[in-house]
């Protein structure tokens, strides 16, 4: 589903691609065949794809392309669903056809995925404004802001516009009732560093944010989260945890002093922990 709305923006056919890989949209086709067939050996590492690939006169011009790693060449290859990353060998990763998976289904269409992918975001991070929709699959997957609007007005009676603090939000109708009922928590998490539940909304949501710890979680800093907003952060050195957090959170002290062992037991060693303000 993802895969269809990454490839929306067709970035093989901008007029820079085609002059820096001389690949044009009509070639396309036929390098991603070229592609396919070369896997159907089995995963290969990027200089084994690129030394295959480039003995055929059509391909020979992307030999340094491929020596310097091919980044960004691959990249749609995996979007249209021709290979994906296989198994690491040495250290190095491997790509293998995707085909060959008995569990690939193969990618929705464009305007079966749009809807779903904008249905899932509401139900995994609603209440959410448009202006979200727009950053996690817009800015984030280049769908389309024109796409999006109009997916958005197809869904028209499935969401349910909510108040949060005087702005307009809207989650899938069915989660409304949820919502509703749902009680406030000062459950303590420790996150790591960019993890969904924080970027999902993005760091300008102050909502989940707050501005004074936006710099800080921006810059990868693992998040405390207190009730589900960003209130300070930890690290861990040595056996020394360190959670740094407003004053007045340190009244959660024993609910900090929990979540230090939970964190304790998933890196499995004893934590020593230091709380600063």
């Amino acid at each position: 589903m993802y895969l269809a709305l990454r490839a929306a923006g067709r970035q093989w056919e901008l007029p820079s691609w085609v002059e820096f890989y001389q690949l044009g949209p009509k070639d396309w086709p036929d390098f991603r065949a070229a592609v396919r067939e070369v896997l159907q050996g089995g995963p290969l590492t990027i200089p084994e794809l690129g030394e295959v690939l480039t003995r055929r006169r059509a391909y020979r011009h992307l030999k340094q392309v491929f020596d310097e790693g091919a980044g960004t060449l691959i990249k749609p290859l995996t979007w249209l669903g021709d290979m994906s990353l296989g198994p690491p060998r040495d250290g190095q990763h491997t790509f293998q056809r995707l085909d060959d998976n008995p569990r690939w289904k193969g990618i929705p269409e464009l305007e079966e995925a749009g809807p779903r992918a904008i249905t899932m975001y509401l139900r995994t991070y609603g209440p959410a404004t448009f202006d979200h929709i727009h950053y996690w699959l817009g800015s984030g997957l280049s769908a389309g802001r024109k796409r999006l609007d109009r997916w958005l007005g197809e869904l028209g009676d499935r969401l349910v516009a909510v108040d949060v603090d005087g702005t307009t939000a809207y989650v899938v109708a069915e989660d409304a009732d949820s919502l509703t009922t749902a009680r406030p928590s000062n459950a303590v998490r420790f996150l790591p560093g960019h993890d969904q539940w924080v970027m999902g909304p993005g760091t300008k949501d102050v909502h989940v944010t707050p501005s004074k710890q936006r710099d800080a979680v921006t810059r990868k800093a693992n998040p405390v989260i207190v009730g589900g907003v960003v209130d300070g952060t930890w690290a861990v050195k040595g056996d020394e945890l360190t959670v740094t957090c407003p004053a007045e959170r340190l009244r959660l002290q024993r609910a900090i002093e929990e979540e230090t062992q939970r964190l304790a037991s998933i890196l499995g060693k004893d934590l020593r922990l230091i709380l600063n303000s």
